[in-house]
């Protein structure tokens, strides 16, 4: 049953992590659309997509799957089998929904918490 809670956790991360990071890359891509004629842009967009993500693709898989397997194992060595393996997948997410929220809302959820103005947003 762990290990199959272990793989969930450590796919799930990776799957998010690797997301969040090409999607940060590909917005701030864009940001230089109105400099350049659409299909001019279009074209040129795609092979920069293609010449960057395409490595980046290859090593990202490896490097946050690594990356993801030593959060959820140092949960385990802090707390216990189970329990540390919720503790890492829980904080993990945590920081993974401030980082999309500032990306897709610009939202920053500390403050919000701090603030105790978390219920205008859920």
């Amino acid at each position: 049953m762990y290990r199959y809670l272990f793989r969930f956790s450590v796919t799930t991360l990776t799957i998010l992590t690797a997301n969040l990071l090409t999607t940060a890359v590909s917005n701030y891509m864009t940001g230089y659309k109105s400099s350049f004629r659409p299909l001019t842009f279009t074209l040129t967009g795609m092979a920069v997509i293609v010449v960057v993500f395409y490595p980046l693709f290859m090593k990202m898989e490896i490097w946050v799957s690594d990356f993801s397997a030593k959060v959820i194992r140092s949960g385990k060595s802090l707390a216990g089998k189970y329990l540390g393996l919720l503790l890492a997948f829980t904080s993990a997410i945590v920081v993974l929904v401030y980082f999309y929220a500032k990306m897709w809302y610009n939202v920053n959820i500390l403050s919000l918490l701090l603030h105790g103005n978390i219920g205008r947003y859920l």
